[in-house]
C-alpha cells in the first residue's frame, strides 16, 4: 500500500540490481558520479532525498522480507552483504555521498554528486539506492525552470523600468494536476525559492521564510451561484472590501467573456474604484490574449487602467507566457497589465530525460572507469574528482591534481566508527539557504570544463576502448 512505500529500504532498488553482486567480479570500491547530461540546472532536492532513504535503520527483517520476494520474483539477493550491514554498521549502508551545494548552477555535464563505499566489500551499496537518488531530477527540473522564469522577469523589469511588484505577475497554479502529493511538495517549494505568488498553499508549512501570497479570486462554482453574473462581480468587490482586503479576481467566461469585457467592465471598474478595490479580469477559455487585449482597451477608455488589469490561466506554460508577452508589447500594451497562473504547463513536460540524469561508475574493480558510448552525451568522468571554481567557471578535477578547495559537501556519512551515521539535514534552515545561493546564480556557464589531467585521462580510455574505424 502506499502508506508503506518507505516501509522497508532494501526494496528500494531496480530488480536487476540483487544480481549485480554475482555478475561482478570485485565488489572492493566504487565510486560514482551523478550528471545531468542534457542541460544545466539548479541542484534541488537530492538532499532531502538521500535523507528521506539512508536515514531508515535496516533491520534483519528488512533483509529476510526482501530476500523472500527476490526468490519470488527468480532473483538471488544478497542477503550476507546486508546482514553484515545490520550486524556490522547498525543498520546504516557504510557509503559517503559528496554533492554541489544546492541551488548552484550545474552546466551541462557536472558530476554534481560523487558517491563511495567506505569500508571494504560495499562497493554494491554505492549504486543500490540510485533509482531513488535520480528522482531528483524533478525537484531539479522544477527550481531550474522557475529559475529561468524569473531571469526573464528581471530582464523585462529592467527594459521597462517596473517595481518589485513586476515579480508578482507569474502565480503557480500547478497544484491540481499533479500526479502525487510528492510531485506537488517538489514544484511548489521550487517555485518558492524564485517566485512569489502561489495556489500551493501546502507550501506555506514547509517554506516559512518564503515571501509568498495568494491571492483572493472567483471560480465558476463561485459565479453560478448567482442568477446575475453581474450580482457576482459587485458581491466580490463587497466582501474584498468588507474584509479589508484590496484585490479580487473576476472569472468573465462562465457564460459570455465578451459581453462582461464590453457590457459590464466599464460599470464595474468604476464601482471597485470607489471602494478602493483593484480587479482583475480572468478570462479562461476562448482565445484569452484577445480578450486581455480587451479588457486592456475597455479600462484605458474609462480611465480605470489604476483599478483594472487581466489574469491569464488557461492553457499558461512559460514559453506561452512569452509568446503572449510579445504579443502584448506588439500592442503597446504594458506587461505589468497581464498576470499569469502557470498550471501544468509548469511541469509535465519534464522527464529524466530533459536534463537527462544519469549515474555512471568512476572506479572499479582497483581501476578507474568510464563509460563512452555511442552518443558524446552520455560519456562519463573516469576516477574520483573534485569540482573546483576557476575565475568564474565550474571546473571538474582530479582528487589531487591541485590544491584548489573541492565546491562538494558531504550530506551523508557512515563509516561504522560511529553508530548512527553523518546526515546533512534537508530543513528549513536548509531550504532558505537554498534560496539565497539561487539567487546568486547567473547561469552563464553552459557546459563543465574538464582539467587537463581529466582529459587525458579520457584520451587514454579512447585510445584503448575506441575502434580507429569501421566503414560500412
Amino acid at each position: 500500500m502506499l502508506k508503506d512505500i518507505y516501509r522497508n529500504p532494501v526494496v528500494l532498488t531496480d530488480s536487476y540490481n540483487p544480481s549485480h553482486h554475482r555478475l561482478k567480479i570485485n565488489g572492493d570500491w566504487e565510486i560514482s558520479h551523478i550528471y545531468n547530461r542534457k542541460a544545466g540546472m539548479i541542484l534541488y532536492g537530492l538532499r532531502e532525498i538521500v535523507n528521506s532513504i539512508l536515514s531508515i535503520q535496516i533491520t534483519k527483517e528488512h533483509v529476510i522480507e526482501a530476500e523472500r520476494h527476490a526468490k519470488r520474483m527468480g532473483m538471488v539477493f544478497p542477503t550476507e552483504l546486508f546482514m553484515r550491514v545490520v550486524e556490522e554498521f547498525n543498520g546504516y549502508a557504510p557509503i559517503s555521498i559528496e554533492t554541489l551545494p544546492e541551488g548552484t548552477w550545474c552546466p551541462i555535464g557536472t558530476p554534481f554528486a560523487q558517491i563511495r563505499n567506505t569500508v571494504e566489500g560495499f562497493g554494491e551499496l554505492v549504486t543500490w539506492w540510485e533509482a531513488n537518488y535520480l528522482h531528483g531530477y524533478f525537484p531539479s527540473n522544477c527550481a531550474t525552470e522557475a529559475f529561468h522564469i524569473r531571469k526573464y522577469l528581471e530582464e523585462k523589469k529592467e527594459l521597462y523600468g517596473f517595481d518589485d511588484s513586476f515579480f508578482w505577475r507569474v502565480h503557480s497554479y500547478g497544484f491540481r494536476a499533479h500526479r502525487s502529493l510528492e510531485d506537488a511538495y517538489w514544484a511548489g517549494t521550487a517555485w518558492n525559492l524564485t517566485l512569489h505568488e502561489t495556489d500551493d498553499f501546502h507550501t506555506s508549512i514547509h517554506n516559512p521564510h518564503a515571501v509568498i501570497g495568494g491571492v483572493s479570486a472567483q471560480s465558476h462554482k463561485v459565479t453560478q451561484q448567482f442568477d446575475n453574473e453581474y450580482d457576482s462581480f459587485i458581491h466580490a468587490i463587497d466582501v474584498t472590501y468588507e474584509d479589508g482586503l484590496k484585490f479580487v479576481a473576476l472569472l468573465i467566461d462562465t457564460y459570455d467573456a465578451y459581453r462582461v469585457i464590453h457590457e459590464y467592465l466599464p460599470s464595474l471598474g468604476r464601482y471597485a474604484k470607489e471602494k478602493g478595490i483593484k480587479i482583475a479580469m480572468r478570462p479562461d477559455s476562448g482565445d484569452v490574449i484577445d480578450q486581455a487585449i480587451q479588457i486592456y482597451k475597455v479600462a484605458k477608455a474609462n480611465d480605470l487602467l489604476d483599478t483594472v488589469s487581466a489574469f491569464i490561466g488557461d492553457g499558461m506554460s512559460f514559453e506561452v507566457m512569452k509568446k503572449y508577452d510579445a504579443i502584448l508589447e506588439e500592442h503597446g500594451i504594458p506587461l505589468n497589465f497581464v498576470a499569469y497562473g502557470i498550471g501544468a504547463g509548469f511541469y509535465q513536460h519534464m522527464t529524466r530525460d530533459t536534463l537527462s540524469w544519469a549515474m555512471k561508475t568512476a572506479y572499479s574493480n582497483g581501476k578507474d572507469r568510464m563509460k563512452f558510448g555511442m552518443e558524446p552525451i552520455k560519456r562519463s568522468i573516469p576516477g574520483e574528482v573534485k569540482v573546483v571554481k576557476i575565475a568564474d567557471d565550474l571546473v571538474v578535477e582530479t582528487v589531487d591534481e591541485s590544491e584548489r578547495e573541492s565546491l562538494y559537501e558531504v550530506i551523508y556519512h557512515h563509516d561504522g566508527t560511529e553508530k548512527t551515521p553523518t546526515i546533512k539535514i534537508a530543513d528549513e534552515e536548509h531550504w532558505k539557504q537554498v534560496q539565497e545561493r539561487v539567487h546568486k546564480q547567473d547561469a552563464k556557464q553552459e557546459r563543465i570544463i574538464l582539467s587537463k589531467a581529466i582529459q587525458e585521462k579520457i584520451d587514454k580510455f579512447a585510445e584503448q576502448y575506441l575502434a580507429k574505424s569501421y566503414s560500412s
